[in-house]
Parts: C-alpha cells; sequence; structure tokens
C-alpha cells in the first residue's frame, strides 16, 4: 500500500487517497470507471487539481498514478511530504530515522531539546503542537495530552511549561499545590515525575548553563 508522510491541503483529501489506492490496483483506467467507482463524487472537479498538481497522469484518456515516490532517505527532512510503498526498503528505513526538534518562547531562554521519529508519533511537545496545528491524527497518547491541553497556544503553553522547569534551577523537588494543567502536560510528556512525597522531580536531562532540558 501507498503510504503519504506529511500530507498536504490536496494530498490528505479523502478522494485522493481513493483515487490513488485505486489507480495503484488498476491499469489503463478510463474517466467513466472513475466515476462508475466513485458514484456521487465531483471526479472531473479532483481529477483536474491532481493533474495539475503532477500526481495523476492523463494520456490516451487513460489515467495513472505519477507519484514522486521517495528513492532515498539520505537528504530527508522533518515534515517532509513523502510518498512510498509500505513493503519498500525506503519505508523501513523513513521509521528508522530521527530528527531532533527544539521549541524556545519569548518569555525566557529555555530551551526543549526533543528528538522524533520522522511520522511524529513519539510522545513529545514538539510531535503535538504539530499534529494539532495541521490536524493530523494523534496517537493514544498524544490523545490524552489533547484531553489536557486542547488546541492550545503554542507560545502561551511554552511560557508556563517552561518557566515551571527552570524552577529546577534552584531546587531538585517542587511542589504544585493547585492542580495546574501545564504540570499535568509535563508529566504526561515525561519531563517530570510525581514522587511517593507528591513533589515533583525532573525526569529529564538539564544542562543549566544553556538552560537546554533534554529529551531523548
Amino acid at each position: 500500500m501507498i503510504q503519504i508522510f506529511n500530507p498536504s491541503r490536496l494530498t490528505r483529501q479523502p478522494f485522493f487517497r481513493d483515487l490513488v489506492d485505486y489507480l495503484d490496483q488498476h491499469d489503463d483506467v478510463i474517466l467513466r470507471e472513475i466515476k462508475a467507482q466513485f458514484p456521487g463524487v465531483a471526479v472531473d472537479k479532483y481529477l483536474e487539481e491532481y493533474i495539475k498538481a503532477g500526481f495523476i497522469l492523463r494520456e490516451n484518456k487513460r489515467y495513472y498514478l505519477n507519484l514522486p515516490f521517495l528513492e532515498s532517505t539520505e537528504s530527508l527532512e522533518l515534515d517532509q511530504e513523502v510518498f512510498v510503498r509500505d513493503d519498500s526498503p525506503i519505508y523501513l528505513e523513513i521509521l528508522e530515522k530521527h530528527f531532533q526538534t527544539e521549541l524556545r518562547n519569548q518569555t525566557n531562554a529555555a530551551i526543549l531539546e526533543e528528538y522524533t521519529d520522522f511520522a511524529r508519533e513519539k510522545m513529545t511537545l514538539s510531535n503535538y503542537f504539530y499534529k494539532v496545528k495541521h490536524q493530523y491524527p494523534l496517537t493514544e497518547e498524544q490523545q490524552k495530552l489533547y484531553a489536557v491541553l486542547g488546541d492550545v497556544n503554542p507560545e502561551y503553553a511554552l511560557k508556563y511549561m517552561t518557566t515551571f522547569l527552570l524552577k529546577f534551577l534552584k531546587k531538585d523537588q517542587l511542589m504544585q499545590k493547585r492542580r495546574d494543567i501545564f504540570v499535568d502536560s509535563l508529566v504526561l510528556l515525561g519531563y517530570i515525575v510525581q514522587n511517593v512525597d507528591g513533589k515533583y522531580e525532573l525526569a529529564v536531562e538539564f544542562d543549566k548553563e544553556r538552560f537546554i532540558f533534554i529529551k531523548k
């Protein structure tokens, strides 16, 4: 099956996904066959968009896939739109790739350095912000974070999260008397843990000289 990573507005359309799967399994398809396969869909309109974008090829009144399949992961960049078959060696290479992200804020000098997979399924704050912004499906863990944070403004959330984290400059354990969604989120993300005394301890590396919190 063809996998699409980081789909655009066009390639995330349900009909595009359905059409790609159909053309991938059928050769020499004519317009009448596509319309018969997808009744109730404005096939002509969508096809013109896909042809103009170069994803579908029309020759002699026949329609073919013309997707730019990824051929190498050497220059692969995080958040790049990628077309690949899930039974190909390239797909396995993509799954093994790891990337570093950084989150900064305007309130203080704290930096959240995180590491992620290409599909952004790892539980990191950067991945969460990215998926919510683009309305991509969340993993089960990310959905738990969404239940706490929702579609929060990243700068607003970072302000309170980093302010709390920077308190570890002076103390190894912190108390939080009132329930706080940003502290709860840091627990879900694995930045802090609550000990038997109910106090919070840092669970990631902390470079105190550069104010960098490193979550691997």
